[in-house]
């Protein structure tokens, strides 16, 4: 994968017969439950709950993973291997990377999602 690529589309299908109803389908549910598992982490920071912030971490790693989004995925492992660690602060400081990276995924579906329907 192309590394100022998002997401691979080609092996996101892939992993689901090339069904691209199924694909979009996915997007949505990511597109509403992403950002929900993103304000869980923070509010568990915010709690200053590490362990916390770990699971909602880890919950959003697997949805991403579906999208075959490297960078967001290893932003996410990242949060959950500081926030198992019990460090508050470097949990913090790795969910910053974590927004970026989902801000671009959630960016890079929606665009598919438009392209899609103007096909």
């Amino acid at each position: 994968m192309n590394r100022d690529t998002v997401f691979d589309l080609r092996e996101a299908l892939s992993r689901i017969d090339d069904d691209c109803e199924t694909l979009h389908a996915m997007i949505e549910v990511f597109l509403e439950q992403g950002p929900r598992d993103l304000a869980a982490i923070q509010e568990a920071l915010d709690r200053r709950d590490a362990a916390a912030a770990a699971r909602s971490a880890h919950r959003f790693k697997g949805s991403v993973l579906q999208f075959c989004a490297d960078a967001a995925v290893e932003a996410a492992k990242a949060v959950e291997t500081a926030g198992k660690g019990g460090d508050v602060e470097e949990t913090d400081r790795l969910f910053r990377k974590l927004e970026t990276e989902a801000a671009r995924l959630f960016e890079a579906l929606r665009a598919e999602m438009k392209r899609d329907l103007a096909a």
